[in-house]
């Protein structure tokens, strides 16, 4: 797999939340036509992904939010522009042409991404498998929601591809890098003498944005690069 059907592959939003924080996940099972309520930040960036699928539009009323879709992911982000949050209600029309009602409750607050899966639908197909579909900005005004992928690719080129994972213990951080809005930091995962799956939910804190892992499976005592994207 190359580094770019890597990237659009693992490049994701933690969505599963740790065992203190676990009566607030956002983590959703739908069937087709079917409805969700969650929660959505008015201080912060909201990022809405589908497991399975795409989502090609938002239809909503009257709105006090922003919204984008980042073109390379499918994925949605929100930002609060208005003045008085109140619940609010849409739908997300995906790419398969399947219809999520929902209901936006504000927080004033960084809650966590929202991952929903549509029941009964196969994985997301991937038929333009190339480095070219990457890199599409999602278009916030000031930048604070720039293209996640854009962010992570550059970050890689610049400290991770072709070079050797230094050793250390689970989580070092290696290197820091600040933008607009963001801040990326190259960090290593370790295994044991079990070998382990890296998963996102392991480095997932509130206000990470994006996480990257190189390689999510490890033999016994491997490492490998990853980069986590916060908002900053």
């Amino acid at each position: 797999m190359n580094f770019y059907k890597c990237l659009k592959t693992l490049i994701a939003i933690v969505v599963i939340l740790t065992s203190s924080m676990a009566s607030a996940g956002q983590t959703y099972a739908v069937m087709p036509d079917g409805e969700i309520t969650f929660d959505v930040s008015i201080t912060g960036i909201t990022r809405v992904s589908f497991t399975n699928d795409r989502i090609r539009r938002v239809v909503h009323g009257e709105t006090d939010f922003e919204m984008t879709n980042d073109e390379a992911t499918g994925d949605l982000f929100m930002r609060f522009v208005g003045v008085d949050p109140r619940n609010e209600t849409g739908y997300f029309v995906t790419e398969r042409g399947i219809t999520i009602g929902y209901t936006l409750l504000p927080k004033e607050e960084a809650v966590p991404p929202v991952l929903i899966t549509i029941n009964g639908v196969d994985e997301e197909p991937d038929p333009q498998d190339n480095a070219g579909d990457f890199g599409a900005s999602v278009g916030f005004s000031d930048n604070v929601a720039a293209s996640m992928a854009d962010i992570v690719r550059v970050i890689a080129a610049e400290h991770v591809l072709g070079r050797a994972v230094p050793s250390g213990r689970d989580g070092r951080r290696i290197h820091n890098k600040k933008g607009d809005g963001w801040i990326a930091e190259v960090r290593i995962a370790v295994a044991g003498p079990d070998g382990r799956l890296v998963r996102e939910q392991d480095f997932y804190r509130p206000g990470v944005l994006a996480i990257w892992i190189a390689q999510s499976q490890l033999g016994p005592n491997e490492r490998t690069w990853l980069i986590v994207v916060k908002g900053n």
